[in-house]
C-alpha cells in the first residue's frame, strides 16, 4: 500500500518569444526585460521563505539567451530606448510612443495603486486612438514625461525586490517630480535584477529545492518541425498541400537546448516541457538520445492515447512510459482544471479563499482517485498571469505555500524526484500527437494564415537547401546566423497570433518580426528577398472563431437587460479577454458581444467592462459592421443610456468609399445594463443559409479605439429550415 501522501508537481513554464532582430541587434518588444524584472527572479526567490516547497521550473533556452543578452551585451529594446532619452530631448514621435506604450500593463494592479501614475493615465485618457496622440502630447510637460518614464519601469519591479531595496522604496514614496538621476537608478536596478535571474535558479537547484528542465531551443512545436503531416491525425481536413519536414532541425533544437542548459547550470536536464506541450511518437527517439528522461503534456493527450472513456481520476494521476523504435520516455500529464484555476480564476479571489479552494481540489482528487501515491501535475506559464493578481500574486503565493508547507499529507515534489521514488508501471498503447490545447495542433497550423506562414517557412528552407553549402564555404559566420534565423522562425509563437484563436494589439508586430527573420536569411546570404516575404501573413478579412458558437434559435426581449437566463443562452459569444485580445492592455470598453437569430431576425448584444453609463460612455460611438454581399452599419451612442439610443442604419456605396444612411424601420435597440439590438434579415438582404460577417467598432468622435475581433470578423451562418433538427441536443 502507499504512504497516503498526495504528491503535487508544480511545473512553471518560463518562456517569451524571441524578440531580437538579428540584423539590427535590437529587441522589437520589451517583454523579456519587463517580465525578467517582475517574474523570473521573483518566482524562484519566493521559495526562499518556504524550504519545504519543491517545484520544477522549465526554462526555455531562448529566453535565457535573451536575458543574458541584456545582462552581458547591453541589449536594448524599443521601450528601453524611449526610457533612456532625456525627457527634455523627446521629439513628438517619442512623446506619442510613450503616451501609447507606457501604460501597457495591468491598470488595476500596476498603475492605479500609484497616484501620480494613475493621474497621468487619467490625463491621457483611458480609451484613446493613436490618431489622438499628437494633439494630446502637447498637454504634457517635460516633468510629466519624465515621471511617466520612471513609473512605467518602476512599476514592473517585483514586490520582493522592491521591499528589500531602500532606493526603490524611496522612489515609490517620492512618487513624482523624478529626476534623470532617479530614472538612471531605476534602469540600473533593472539590469542588476536581470543579472541575478540565472544564478538564482542555479542556487535554488543546487540546494535541492527545484528541478530545472528545458524546451527545444527556440520553442518549436517539435512534431510539426519533424513532419507537419502529423497534424492530420487530429485535423484530417487540414488544407495544406505541402509537407514541411526537417528532422535535422528538430534534433538541432533539442541538441542546442540540452547543451545550453548544461553550460548554464552544470548538469544536463532530465525533463522537458516540449513547445506548447506538443508531442508525437516520432520525436521520442531523438529526445531520448539527448538524455531527456521525462516529458510533460496535457491530460487530453493521455485520454486520446488510452482511448479511455473512464473518469480521469482513474488514470490521470500517475506517470506512464511511451515507446518508439526502442526508445522509452517517462510521461506526466497536467491537470487542466488546477492550472486554469491559478492562471485565470484565482486572480479575482482573495488569497485565503483561493488557497483553500486549491487545497480542497487536491483532496477531492485524492479521495476520488484509485491511484496509489497519486501525482497531481500542475503545469502552466510561470509569468503571464501574475499582473492580474494584486501585489503580483505575492499574497496568493505566500498563503498557498504556507498552507502547503503545514499540510501533513500533501507533499510537493520535483518531477524527477517522484519518478525515482515511484517509477511508472504502465506503458501507453500509443502516444497521441497533439498539444496542450484541444489535443491537436489547430492553433498553430489549422487556419489559412497558419498554413500561409508554414508555406513561407517551407519556401525559405527549400531555397536555403540549394545554396547553404556555398554560403557555408564562403562566409561561415553568415551561415551560422542563417541557421539561427531559420531555427528562430520555427518557433511556435508566430503562429500563436495567426489564425482565428488569438489576437492582440501587437499582431502586426509579431507578423512583421516573423517575416523579418525569414528575410534576414536572404540578406545574410547576399540574395534578393523574395517579394512574398514583404506581404503580411495577416488577413484583415479573415473569419475569426468565437469562443462559443450559435447553438440554437433565440428570441430575446429587446429591453437592455437580461430578462431571463435563457434568452441569450443559445447565442454565440466573442469574449475580448479570452480571445487574448487585451494582452498587455489592462482595460477595454467591450467585455463581450453576443450574436444569434430566430427565423426572421439577427440579434446582437454588447456587454461593457463596467456599468453602462451615459456619463462614462458619452464620448463614444459604437458601430456594428455586417457584411453580406455589401457592408451594412448600425451606429449608435450611449448618451441616452436608460432609454432607446439613437440609431443610424447605413449601407456602403457601390464605390465602397462612403456610407449612405437608409431606412431603419424594424430595427430595435435598447441600452440599460447591456445593449441589445434586433435587425430583421430583410434589412440586410440575408437569406437562409447565407453568411453574415460581423465586427464591432468603438470610436471616439471619428477615431477608432477598439475593434473586435481586432483583425477579421465573426462569420455567422443564417438558419436553414432544418437548423433546429441539426443543432438539437439532449
Amino acid at each position: 500500500m502507499g504512504d497516503n501522501s498526495i504528491y503535487i508537481a508544480f511545473v512553471w513554464h518560463m518562456h517569451q518569444p524571441y524578440y531580437k532582430d538579428l540584423a539590427t541587434g535590437k529587441y522589437e518588444m520589451p517583454w523579456v526585460r519587463l517580465h525578467g524584472i517582475k517574474d523570473y527572479h521573483y518566482m524562484a526567490e519566493l521559495l526562499d521563505g518556504f524550504p519545504a516547497i519543491k517545484q520544477t521550473f522549465n526554462l526555455v533556452p531562448s529566453l535565457l539567451a535573451q536575458i543574458e543578452d541584456y545582462v552581458f551585451n547591453n541589449a536594448s529594446d524599443n521601450l528601453m530606448e524611449l526610457t533612456e532619452k532625456k525627457a527634455c530631448d523627446l521629439k513628438l514621435e517619442d512623446k506619442t510612443a510613450i503616451l501609447w506604450k507606457f501604460f501597457m500593463s495591468n491598470w488595476d494592479n500596476m498603475i492605479k495603486p500609484y497616484p501620480r501614475y494613475h493621474e497621468l493615465l487619467a490625463r491621457r485618457g483611458y480609451f484613446i486612438s493613436q490618431k489622438e496622440l499628437p494633439e494630446l502630447a502637447g498637454k504634457f510637460d517635460t516633468q510629466d514625461y519624465l515621471d511617466l518614464q520612471v513609473w512605467f519601469n518602476l512599476s514592473w519591479i517585483d514586490p520582493l525586490t522592491a521591499a528589500k531595496s531602500p532606493e526603490i522604496q524611496a522612489l515609490k514614496t517620492k512618487g513624482r517630480k523624478f529626476t534623470e538621476a532617479d530614472k538612471q537608478a531605476v534602469m540600473a536596478a533593472q539590469k542588476e535584477l536581470m543579472a541575478r535571474i540565472i544564478p538564482k535558479y542555479k542556487e535554488v537547484m543546487e540546494r535541492g529545492q527545484i528541478e530545472l528542465t528545458t524546451t527545444p531551443f527556440y520553442h518549436p512545436i517539435l512534431p510539426l518541425i519533424y513532419d507537419s503531416s502529423i497534424a492530420r491525425v487530429s485535423l484530417p481536413k487540414l488544407n495544406m498541400n505541402f509537407k514541411f519536414s526537417a528532422p535535422e532541425d528538430a534534433e538541432e533544437q533539442v541538441r542546442r537546448a540540452v547543451e545550453f542548459h548544461e553550460k548554464k547550470f552544470g548538469v544536463k536536464p532530465e525533463g522537458m516541457w516540449p513547445g506548447e506541450g506538443g508531442v508525437s511518437e516520432d520525436i521520442l527517439p531523438l529526445i531520448a538520445r539527448h538524455g531527456i528522461k521525462w516529458m510533460g503534456t496535457d491530460e487530453e493527450i493521455l485520454t486520446q492515447s488510452l482511448g479511455s472513456r473512464d473518469h480521469k481520476n482513474n488514470y490521470l494521476y500517475k506517470p506512464y512510459i511511451a515507446k518508439k523504435d526502442g526508445a522509452e520516455m517517462n510521461m506526466i500529464f497536467r491537470n487542466k482544471e488546477l492550472a486554469d484555476a491559478i492562471g485565470f480564476i484565482y486572480s479575482r479571489w482573495d488569497a485565503g479563499p483561493a488557497a483553500d479552494d486549491f487545497i480542497a481540489k487536491i483532496y477531492d482528487i485524492a479521495a476520488a482517485s484509485r491511484t496509489e501515491n497519486p501525482l497531481i501535475s500542475v503545469i502552466l506559464d510561470g509569468e503571464n498571469a501574475w499582473e492580474y493578481y494584486k501585489n503580483n500574486g505575492l499574497d496568493f503565493f505566500t498563503t498557498l505555500y504556507r498552507k502547503l508547507s503545514c499540510d501533513r499529507r500533501i507533499k510537493t515534489v520535483t518531477v524527477s524526484e517522484y519518478l525515482k521514488k515511484f517509477p511508472p508501471k504502465d506503458t501507453l498503447p500509443k502516444l497521441f500527437p497533439g498539444s496542450w490545447i484541444n489535443h491537436d495542433f489547430y492553433i498553430w497550423i489549422g487556419h489559412e494564415e497558419d498554413v500561409k506562414a508554414w508555406d513561407y517557412l517551407y519556401r525559405v528552407k527549400q531555397d536555403m537547401d540549394t545554396w547553404k553549402q556555398a554560403v557555408k564555404t564562403q562566409d561561415p559566420a553568415a551561415y551560422e546566423k542563417i541557421v539561427e534565423e531559420l531555427l528562430i522562425a520555427e518557433g511556435s509563437d508566430w503562429c500563436w497570433w495567426y489564425g482565428d484563436d488569438h489576437s492582440s494589439v501587437q499582431d502586426e508586430e509579431f507578423d512583421r518580426l516573423f517575416r523579418k527573420h525569414l528575410a534576414n536569411i536572404y540578406e545574410l546570404a547576399g540574395r534578393a528577398v523574395p517579394p512574398y516575404l514583404l506581404t503580411p501573413v495577416l488577413n484583415d478579412t479573415k473569419a475569426v472563431a468565437p469562443q462559443v458558437s450559435v447553438r440554437g434559435l433565440i428570441q430575446p426581449v429587446i429591453d437592455g437587460k437580461i430578462s431571463n437566463f435563457y434568452e441569450w443562452s443559445e447565442a454565440g459569444i466573442f469574449e475580448v479577454m479570452k480571445a487574448g485580445a487585451a494582452i498587455h492592455r489592462a482595460e477595454t470598453i467591450i467585455k463581450a458581444f453576443y450574436f444569434g437569430f430566430d427565423r426572421e431576425n439577427l440579434y446582437l448584444r454588447i456587454d461593457l467592462t463596467g456599468p453602462l453609463s451615459a456619463e462614462k460612455h458619452r464620448d463614444f460611438n459604437f458601430e456594428f459592421l455586417i457584411l453580406n454581399k455589401t457592408f451594412y452599419k448600425i451606429g449608435f451612442d450611449l448618451a441616452g443610456a436608460g432609454s432607446e439610443p439613437a440609431c443610424v442604419f447605413s449601407v456602403q456605396t457601390e464605390d465602397k468609399k462612403d456610407w449612405k444612411i437608409t431606412d431603419k424601420t424594424g430595427i430595435k435597440i435598447a441600452a440599460l445594463k447591456i445593449v441589445e439590438i434586433l435587425v430583421p434579415f430583410e434589412k440586410l438582404k440575408l437569406k437562409e443559409g447565407e453568411t453574415a460577417s460581423i465586427s464591432l467598432i468603438v470610436l471616439r468622435k471619428t477615431n477608432e479605439i477598439e475593434k473586435w475581433p481586432a483583425i477579421g470578423n465573426i462569420a455567422v451562418v443564417m438558419p436553414t429550415k432544418d437548423f433546429e433538427a441539426i443543432n438539437w441536443q439532449v
